[in-house]
């Protein structure tokens, strides 16, 4: 897909500089990743990372949708971005899971998606698969996601080590793939953005091949282009056995504005992770996680309100019994 100038937008005040990259790689004849990078409909910036998987035509279809779709439902609406990701989640892996089973020759396709929303204030990271969303912060890196893989689940499980995992025969067998079935889990946390941060989204085939002190090196001692074009060529002079795509967002000043939703607890540092399927419960637990905060959204989560026909007919028949008892007077 060649490389993505960097782009500034200034009608907005919160602004932020990004650039975007991907390539085939050193192996691969084709290439399977596809990205998007950008200012959506002037509501925030989103940046997508998808790795497509199930042979050479077919991956590229699955990602290239995957990005496509979340791009157009983020673009047309910014009412509640949480749901917002997760409704568009729903969408692309039922149009996915749905375009396989129709066509043989694209059956078994799937893909991984990694998406960072900045809502101002407020960022939103979307995930499923391997491929990975960084936070850049003071001169350190921190992993925003959490790897849905077979020897990430062995790490957390304490069975294998870090460096086991990196260099392991099935670490390239992940757990969770959009598209690959009809249910899906997502991951959505969230952190609060601040000037200078810096976001790198990557395939696994730029993170399994450059250690987290070098992405931290590349990515913060260069523009977002510099660093997308030093990241490509360091993966590359590595013989890049899979194709390779990063992206790469500095936020330059944050706008706090406020939120038609509320965030989780800040104590409670792990995603949410929930099943999307084609009912709305996903999402609606999603909605529970971020609660809205419009009246209505309020008056509903009251202790209450479950009971609110009962005490409504009550103090209609309080009123009828003031009446009556008034007019026998």
């Amino acid at each position: 897909m060649g490389l993505q100038s960097p782009a500034k937008a200034n009608d907005i005040r919160t602004r932020v500089i990004y650039s975007g990259g991907s390539e085939a790689g050193q192996v691969r004849s084709i290439n399977q990743d596809s990205f998007f990078v950008g200012n959506v409909n002037k509501a925030g910036y989103l940046a997508v990372v998808a790795d497509g998987m199930g042979g050479h035509v077919t991956g590229e279809v699955a990602s290239q949708k995957a990005v496509e779709i979340i791009r157009r439902e983020l673009e047309n609406t910014s009412k509640h971005p949480p749901s917002a990701i997760a409704k568009a989640v729903q969408i692309a892996n039922l149009e996915i899971y749905d375009y396989a089973s129709q066509n043989a020759e694209h059956r078994g396709m799937g893909t991984t998606l990694t998406t960072v929303f900045i809502d101002d204030q407020v960022g939103l990271v979307g995930h499923i698969g391997d491929s990975r969303a960084y936070l850049i912060r003071d001169g350190e890196i921190k992993q925003l996601t959490y790897d849905h893989s077979w020897v990430a689940d062995r790490v957390r499980q304490g069975l294998l080590s870090e460096e086991e995992a990196r260099h392991h025969r099935l670490r390239n067998v992940i757990t969770n793939a959009m598209g690959a079935m009809a249910e899906i889990k997502l991951d959505l946390l969230h952190f609060e953005v601040q000037t200078h941060d810096k976001l790198l989204l990557c395939s696994d085939g730029v993170s399994m091949l450059l250690a987290d002190e070098l992405l931290l090196k590349l990515v913060d001692e260069n523009t977002p282009e510099d660093a997308v074009a030093a990241l490509l060529k360091e993966a590359n002079d590595r013989g890049s056995p899979d194709n390779i795509t990063a992206v790469v967002l500095e936020v330059e000043s944050v706008e706090v504005k406020p939120k038609n939703y509320a965030l989780p607890d800040k104590k409670n540092q792990e995603p949410a992770s929930v099943q999307i399927r084609n009912t709305m419960s996903g999402i609606l637990q999603i909605e529970e996680e971020f609660p809205k905060q419009d009246f209505l959204s309020r008056l509903k989560r009251q202790s209450w309100y479950p009971y609110r026909i009962w005490i409504l007919g009550s103090m209609y028949l309080l009123l009828l019994f003031v009446i009556f008892a008034f007019w026998q007077r």
